[in-house]
């Protein structure tokens, strides 16, 4: 009876040491595979290491970092590093995978189901470019202006604050690389979409349907020339009929714009691109006219309503000298107190210089023109500093016109005069190979309409690729 006793109580003690034996195996063979295994496919914790000589020394992973394909970096780039580096790509060996976390900076090791694995990391030079499927101003709809300031933050490459002391944000640049098209509601015969571009974000603009309270306005350019017509005509015994180079009065200026913003109503060209009627526009010195066609390509009742009345100012240089025409001082001249006509008057007038309509340095109305300073500030690329320290009469040097969006495929009028001490007749023009300078305002040049979005313009879709320009509403 006590010999059955012990042998029971020996059996109890040695099964109890199996099981505990068992369980320790269990638990060790765990701790292994997870270490092996589970640890490195499932946590970036692990040790980084590139050893010149012992590859992986204690470490399963060996890391190699690279600048470019080939550069080998001594250590990973830190985050926010001064070279402007970013994670490209990176390689493993043995079947496994990269995955990197912004965040944390961090790369993700997955499948490392082996030990001893090699992985590569390749960092570039980050070069900012525009984001176009980032940059969308939200399709519940943004504001004009602010989308395009929250743009200048995104992309710094083709949009820029210029220098003047209303610090506008522009679009700059050569015209395939600048991605600016707007759809305000025009559409040609076919039903595509009118387009126009956008010069900017404008600040301190005199908005006379909000009070004359000044705003932040987004200004925009039709993309295309609507036609070639005179600035100005006159008869031949008024400045010997070239015109007068006086905005408020001008030509063209009654062409573009509704009756309501000039007195009389003109029996030629009077309003016709506003209205999108057809009838006779002028088209050379003398009052020379031709047939003139806007029932397919003028304003719209949805584009009318989204353009805002605002003070435009019309000013110019005192005297005539190419040197001074830099973009910033000619955004100076266009602000300041001279007029096309004062030079000529002091000088004694002449056939040339004999008209008697008043000059005007602003002018209030819907629809303008580019000034010559919104074509020098669109310049960009690596040759913009350099270009706008020179004068826009040589921008077809030094590839300051090739980066240009606003550089015209025609002979394009600006709305500003050109001063003289022999005529009062000309106005400042962007020429097709890429510069400014004056012409008659009797001859016929291209002409492409600006004007300001109205301040309840909201942009509600599209990244201002041609195919996919930015799509506007009216806020509600």
């Amino acid at each position: 009876m006590k010999l059955e006793k012990y042998v029971d109580k020996s059996k109890k003690k040695r099964k109890i040491i199996l099981i505990s034996l068992g369980v320790i195996v269990l638990i060790s063979i765990s701790l292994l595979l997870y270490k092996s295994f589970a640890s490195f496919t499932e946590s970036a914790e692990f040790p980084i290491m590139n050893g010149k000589v012992d590859y992986f020394g204690n470490s399963d992973i060996y890391f190699v970092f690279y600048k470019g394909d080939d550069e080998l970096l001594e250590e990973m780039p830190q985050k926010d590093n001064e070279e402007n580096l970013v994670f490209d790509h990176g390689e493993c060996d043995n079947g496994a995978s990269i995955l990197w976390n912004e965040n944390e900076w961090a790369p993700l090791v997955k499948g490392l189901n082996k030990v001893k694995t090699k992985c590569s990391l390749y960092f570039e030079e980050y070069v900012p470019t525009f984001d176009k499927e980032l940059v969308k101003c939200g399709k519940a709809g943004t504001g004009a202006a602010e989308c395009i300031k929250n743009n200048a933050s995104l992309d710094t490459v083709n949009l820029m604050t210029d220098d003047t002391s209303e610090a506008n944000i522009r679009y700059v640049g050569a015209t395939d690389t600048v991605n600016n098209y707007i759809d305000i509601g025009d559409k040609d015969s076919s039903g595509a979409p009118i387009l126009w571009r956008i010069i900017g974000v404008m600040n301190n603009i005199t908005n006379l349907d909000n009070g004359g309270q000044k705003e932040s306005l987004v200004k925009i350019i039709r993309a295309e020339s609507i036609g070639d017509f005179s600035w100005d005509s006159s008869t031949s015994g008024i400045n010997n009929g070239y015109g007068v180079n006086e905005w408020s009065q001008a030509d063209v200026m009654k062409l573009l714009n509704p009756q309501e913003v000039y007195s009389g109503t003109p029996t030629i060209g009077g309003s016709l691109y506003w209205n999108r009627e057809s009838g006779n526009c002028y088209s050379n010195n003398n009052e020379a006219n031709k047939t003139c066609n806007f029932t397919s390509s003028g304003l719209s009742e949805e584009a009318k309503n989204k353009i805002a009345k605002v003070k435009w100012n019309t000013g110019t240089f005192a005297t005539r000298n190419t040197s001074e025409w830099t973009a910033s001082a000619t955004y100076e001249a266009e602000r300041g107190s001279h007029n096309g006509k004062e030079q000529c008057t002091s000088n004694g007038g002449g056939t040339y210089c004999n008209d008697e309509v008043e000059r005007t340095t602003t002018w209030e109305g819907y629809i303008g023109l580019m000034y010559p300073s919104d074509f020098g500030y669109a310049v960009g690329g690596s040759v913009r500093e350099t270009c706008l320290g020179k004068s826009m009469y040589d921008y077809a040097g030094e590839s300051c016109n090739t980066n240009d969006w606003l550089k015209p495929s025609g002979n394009t009028w600006t709305m500003t005069p050109s001063p003289n001490s022999s005529d009062a007749r000309s106005v400042f023009l962007v020429y097709s190979s890429g510069y400014v300078s004056h012409s008659y305002a009797g001859f016929a040049d291209e002409v492409q309409p600006v004007v300001y979005l109205s301040s309840s313009v909201k942009i509600i879709d599209g990244n201002g690729e041609k195919g996919t320009p930015y799509k506007t509403e009216l806020a509600s």
